[in-house]
């Protein structure tokens, strides 16, 4: 369960008269993105539809509007062959799909679009690019800002799969779904990086003590580090969307 009460943000739970006051009082309506994605033994496959939902609630809090029911559906990248991972393979499709979901807001007369993705592939953080940019060109009325996880610079800890930062970020939001015990033990089965590299094409091979995982050891989950994580990346999130709007 996700700590916090974030019922009166979440979109889906509202009656339209709740929207109205909602949209009233501050127009943004937060569109968070993810994926199906297989994480490791010890992380849920919707994770990055979780953090960024979770991200998005907390940040619409703090500034208001409405946060939409975050999207599972992710571009694919270099891992779409594991296990419980389905991506959406054509550009086109990831595009209508935003596409549809952006005019209507329009037509509702939403002033401001915030797409916020815990998916980070590199055809994703580019296509979310090229439609923000597209978007600016275009004659609408609504204003569009497209941001990524990933791209918080004070964060200390940086986005990776299913590794420290990803793990660090759920254990805040949903405690409940990192189950670190699923993973061998650190003492007894160590990384062993070849060169020190955890992102290296061995973390891809279902024998590998840390299948799947990108990114530094999440066993070395320390909650204080965590606790930072959640308030740096809040922070920075906050700030993008006042300073956008």
């Amino acid at each position: 369960m996700m700590t916090g009460d974030y019922r009166a943000q979440q979109l889906e739970l509202q009656l339209p008269h709740q929207i109205d006051d909602a949209l009233t009082e501050k127009s943004i309506i937060y569109i968070p993105l993810g994926a199906i994605e297989y994480h490791g033994l010890h992380l849920p496959i919707g994770l990055d539809s979780l953090t960024s939902h979770g991200l998005c609630l907390r940040t619409a809090k703090q500034v208001g509007g409405l946060v939409m029911p975050p999207l599972y559906y992710g571009m694919t990248g270099s891992i779409g062959h594991h296990p419980w991972t389905i991506l959406v393979e054509d550009e086109a499709e990831f595009n209508a799909l935003i596409r549809t979901t952006l005019n209507r807001l329009e037509d509702f007369n939403v002033e401001q679009a915030v797409i916020f993705t815990g998916h980070f592939g590199r055809r994703q953080l580019a296509a979310l690019d090229l439609l923000q940019e597209e978007w600016r060109m275009e004659n609408h009325t609504m204003k569009l800002t497209c941001l990524s996880m990933n791209r918080c610079a004070e964060a200390e800890l940086k986005g990776d799969h299913g590794a420290l930062f990803e793990t660090s970020l759920l254990a805040q939001l949903h405690p409940d779904l990192v189950q670190l015990d699923r993973l061998p033990d650190i003492n007894q089965h160590p990384a062993a990086d070849p060169d020190g590299d955890s992102w290296g094409i061995h973390r891809r091979d279902p024998d590998n003590v840390l299948f799947g995982i990108l990114g530094d050891d999440p066993r070395a989950y320390d909650p204080l580090q965590g606790a930072k994580l959640l308030e740096t990346l809040l922070d920075w999130l906050v700030s993008e969307v006042n300073s956008s709007t």
